[in-house]
């Protein structure tokens, strides 16, 4: 599959810089560690070193999904924030972000004249309700599920939508202590991008593969290298 105007830029976990026809959209923020969360991988890009943004779409209030801190170095406050939850708002409001939306499942918005965001239902934790998103421009539509476990979700979205060019999708399979898991698992990855009609399958959430991606079945797909962990496919 040859897609020129799409690339990404593994930062780490679910933290992806998505570039669509020359638009930055970065998802699930996560840039700094704690002691009791760690990353287990470098950086692939530091935060002085990112593009003016398009966007910041987040999935989950999970701190590996919404850093605090890291949206606090961030400079450019004016970019849109798009969340799932009320008090992620408030948070992203109370450091400065003038521009922060709670984008309820099923809802749709233009990004620019040529790339939209839609929010997929991605289930709920106790942490409250989790969105996915896909993102449409002219050419290319990337389905981000960075929080999601559930593949019956997926089928249903296809049912109702075109299919995606590419899936990035949890594959590590994190459950707690006591309950069912939080995410997919590899097997389950795969049978979500096959349900979305994907032809790419990139992981994330991921534990420490960097850039993993396989056909879901397709035409042989490359994945180049570039700085700070980019590649495109």
């Amino acid at each position: 599959m040859s897609k020129p105007n799409f690339s990404l830029t593994r930062v780490a976990n679910s933290c992806v810089l998505l570039e669509l026809h020359g638009q930055a959209v970065l998802t699930d923020p996560w840039f700094t560690q704690r002691w009791y969360l760690r990353r287990g991988e470098p950086l692939g890009l530091p935060i002085d070193q990112l593009p003016p943004l398009t966007a910041i779409i987040a999935t989950s209030s999970a701190p590996n999904h919404w850093d605090l801190r890291a949206l606090a170095q961030i400079q450019h406050r004016a970019t849109p924030v798009y969340v799932s939850g009320q008090r992620m708002a408030r948070q992203a409001r109370g450091l400065g972000y003038s521009n922060v939306r709670v984008l309820a499942w099923h809802e749709r918005c233009a990004l620019t004249p040529t790339l939209s965001l839609e929010a997929v239902p991605a289930g709920r934790t106790l942490l409250g309700r989790n969105n996915a998103y896909v993102l449409t421009s002219e050419h290319t539509r990337v389905f981000f599920g960075g929080e999601i476990e559930d593949v019956t979700l997926l089928h249903r979205y296809r049912a109702e939508s075109a299919p995606v060019d590419v899936a990035f999708l949890p594959t590590n399979g994190l459950r707690p202590i006591i309950g069912p898991p939080l995410v997919m698992g590899p097997a389950q990855a795969v049978a979500g991008a096959v349900a979305l009609g994907a032809r790419t399958l990139v992981a994330v959430h991921d534990a420490h593969a960097r850039c993993a991606v396989a056909g879901v079945p397709a035409p042989r797909v490359r994945c180049r290298r570039r700085r700070h962990g980019a590649a495109r496919a």
